[in-house]
């Protein structure tokens, strides 16, 4: 596949990118490659690298509306859980089609899964088109065979099974469902198999008080004493943590992901984001899961993320719209391991075009303050995965079938509250 884009806006020049398969092939201005499909910015569109959303739970769409106004521990115990143990493999397939349609319309082209069924969201994902990495659930409790057992299981059966766009991982739940037993299996498994480890850390008060009570150690000082903490690691939320605790993960540097709007409705508490910025550890951005969110577009996450830090630290600088939008695009793919998150030849054609006539972007003195602090995700026109076309003006093939398989399952999951 050859895929011409004429005309947009690239670092405020008009230009023209060539895609050659799965990556950028040439980058210019009145290029003329004979390609499969043209696609004219005609100088009102503006081209971005795709947004990377590096935590998220997406069948959890199927549950948005259904607990709101809940703290974490009652909200998962007494809403969330039992809700679980009624899904099926198909209910996750459709809901995961249903996350990947709301993440594409708002420009993500990269998202970093935890949730049951993998079968199900490989599945869906490949019909859809979008880059993941799906984490292989691993937790103590009987919760849809989430067992070492069964990750190791469906880590030989599915590893050569998945397309180039789909990476499988290890995701232990939290330090407070898997043992250190279990743990210490997912650090050597993920090692032998080469594997990113993506787990929640730090997200509540309440976890470093039950870590202290059973190992004498906060999380991560626990981890640290397994030998868990690795580059390998991707943690999400990493919010109570000591500057003992700050030292240790800048020795080990493994990437944490700020999820504001999910920790802030949950009342969980807020990211640290100056401390562990001095410590030159890479922070991605995560939406969480749609139903403690309860949105998957990442224009207005980071919008909170950084309005959130300014006004804690009192300081306007602070998380300034060029950082923001390299949290958005380049760290996360440093952390998924990706070769995206620029526009830039040999880089894998992960793009997204920004409709410039959208009113958010006039008067237009501005295109990075516009996007940042303006914008909202219907902003992207048209999305671009792996040298393929997803979306073009706002239209994705089978959106009508996805929505309309996923009413079903809300109907059906509403008869269970």
């Amino acid at each position: 596949m050859k895929i011409l884009i004429k005309n947009v806006i690239l670092d405020g020049k008009r230009k023209d990118v060539f895609i050659r398969g799965e990556k950028i092939a040439e980058i210019g201005q009145n290029l003329n490659f004979k390609a499969d499909q043209k696609i004219d910015g005609k100088g009102e569109k503006a081209i971005l690298p795709g947004f990377i959303n590096c935590h998220c739970h997406s069948s959890m769409v199927l549950f948005r509306g259904i607990a709101d106004d809940f703290p974490l521990k009652e909200w998962l115990e007494k809403k969330i859980w039992p809700l679980e143990e009624k899904l099926t493999q198909d209910d996750v397939y459709w809901g995961t089609k249903l996350a990947c349609l709301e993440m594409i319309k708002s420009g993500t082209t990269s998202f970093n899964e935890m949730y049951f069924y993998p079968q199900a969201q490989i599945e869906a994902i490949k019909a859809i088109g979008m880059r993941a990495i799906i984490g292989l659930v691993v937790v103590d409790i009987s919760l849809k065979g989430c067992t070492r057992e069964n990750a190791e299981k469906n880590f030989q059966e599915l590893k050569n099974k998945i397309p180039s766009t789909i990476k499988l991982a290890l995701a232990p739940h939290a330090i407070y469902t898997v043992s250190k037993d279990n743990l210490i299996w997912v650090r050597n498994f993920a090692e032998k198999n080469h594997l990113l480890i993506h787990m929640h850390l730090a997200e509540t008060e309440w976890e470093g008080e039950y870590s202290l009570k059973k190992y004498k150690l906060r999380p991560v000082e626990f981890l640290e004493k397994i030998g868990f903490l690795g580059k390998n690691c991707l943690f999400a939320h990493s919010i109570w943590l000591s500057e003992k605790e700050i030292e240790i993960l800048a020795k080990r540097k493994p990437h944490l992901i700020y999820n504001p709007s999910s920790n802030l409705k949950l009342a969980s508490g807020i990211f640290p984001y100056k401390k562990i910025k001095e410590k030159k550890i890479n922070i991605c951005l995560g939406t969480d899961g749609p139903a403690s969110n309860n949105s998957l577009d990442m224009t207005r996450e980071i919008k909170i993320a950084s309005l959130l830090q300014k006004g804690i630290e009192k300081d306007p600088k602070i998380f300034n719209k060029k950082e923001a939008l390299k949290i958005l695009t380049e760290n996360g793919t440093k952390a998924l391991q990706i070769k995206a998150g620029k526009i830039k030849e040999g880089y894998l054609a992960d793009l997204i075009l920004i409709d410039l006539n959208k009113i958010y972007f006039k008067p237009g003195h501005n295109f990075l303050s516009d996007l940042i602090y303006s914008a909202s995700g219907d902003c992207v026109s048209d999305l671009i995965c792996d040298g393929k076309i997803l979306m073009r003006d706002r239209k994705i093939e089978g959106e009508e079938k996805i929505i309309k398989e996923t009413n079903k399952i809300a109907q059906k999951l509403s008869s269970f509250k």
